[in-house]
């Protein structure tokens, strides 16, 4: 089977669960347990092929891809060693992709020049580039997006900058039949989708919502960017959550807070507080504990793949209708149950 090949922006944990991920699969073919989807067209897990990476620490920049997830500041457990790559990671534009509070503790900045990244998406053959900038870098999402555009590359936005959600940006691409899924990846199973599961859940039984939290802790440079960087990640994640509420419902409320301990262990503390039968109260709370870079790469996975799938197909514009099952803010909302059938119906075709 044909590889899919795939340059990843920003060599973080993200990347690195993704890649050990590959492996895992890899080194067990018959192994299906963790997968929503074990073959998208005839595309399996083990079929990604990680060609270029681009990253702006001095850590990673020239070094092999297999051997730059394992540097500093990444944090998360191991899925399996990786396998071997000629990928190389370049230096990437830092443009908005590194805030002041971040540098020299989580980032130290390459001094190398800044590559050609159209050059180096069209010399790998590209098929697939992946958006894992850190949440906020809307300079530097448009610029990667514009430079897969112009080398023929389909483009995954996993951060909550407004792309797949834009007309324009989509028009684009469905002009070179290429693809663009976005935005916001939601983990395989996370705490923003359980929080809608429960709050639809409140508004199915005729419920009505007084209060609505959910508070996220985590210890990775993710977290620690979002202490400065959370408004498009609190808007996408909120957008999720209140297009079934009704007006007079409460409007859910989302905190981030870093640990201060490196971790890639993520907790999230939901409440939901309604009103039942006779205006009596209800409550409820649960906890969700992952490895946050782990539970997305599951997500991650069926993206690389689809896009590929719709690629193959010519069908590009069925880009917007997948979306929903794998984005926190598609350009075309649903339900998940819904998202999941139009997904398979999609990939049935």
């Amino acid at each position: 089977m044909k590889k899919i090949n795939v340059t990843i922006i920003g060599v973080g944990s993200f990347a690195k669960a993704l890649i050990e991920g590959v492996a895992f699969y890899t080194k067990n073919p018959k192994e299906k347990t963790g997968l929503m989807h074990a073959r998208i067209g005839n595309y399996r897990v083990q079929d990604l092929n990680f060609v270029a990476g681009f990253d702006v620490d001095e850590r990673k920049v020239d070094k092999k891809l297999h051997t730059a997830i394992y540097a500093k500041p990444n944090i998360t457990k191991q899925i399996s060693a990786s396998l071997k790559y000629n990928a190389l990671v370049h230096r990437g534009p830092t443009l908005d992709g590194v805030i002041d509070e971040i540098k020299n503790s989580f980032i130290q900045e390459s001094t190398e020049l800044v590559t050609d990244i159209k050059k180096i998406l069209k010399k790998t053959k590209t098929d697939v580039v992946v958006n894992l900038v850190p949440s906020g870098s809307d300079q530097a999402t448009y610029l990667y997006a514009e430079a897969a555009l112009s080398a023929g590359c389909s483009f995954i936005n996993c951060i909550p900058t407004p792309l797949a959600t834009v007309s324009s940006w989509r028009k684009k691409f469905e002009k070179k039949d290429l693809v663009l899924l976005g935005d916001d990846i939601k983990s395989q199973l996370g705490a923003t989708m359980l929080n809608r599961f429960l709050l639809s859940l409140f508004k199915m039984r005729g419920i009505k919502i007084i209060a609505s939290e959910q508070h996220n802790k985590g210890g990775n440079a993710d977290h620690y960017n979002l202490i400065y960087r959370s408004q498009t990640k609190e808007k996408s994640k909120k957008e999720a959550l209140t297009g079934f509420l009704d007006k007079d419902d409460a409007q859910p409320k989302v905190t981030f807070t870093y640990t201060g301990k490196p971790s890639g262990h993520k907790e999230v503390h939901l409440k939901i507080e309604g009103e039942i039968f006779g205006r009596m109260p209800i409550k409820i709370n649960s906890v969700i504990e992952d490895e946050i870079s782990i539970n997305g790469a599951g997500s991650l996975v069926d993206a690389i793949r689809v896009a590929k799938f719709l690629t193959d197909q010519k069908k590009a514009k069925e880009a917007k209708n997948v979306c929903a099952f794998l984005m926190k803010s598609p350009p075309k909302t649903a339900t998940d149950t819904q998202a999941l059938k139009i997904f398979n119906k999609i990939l049935s075709q």
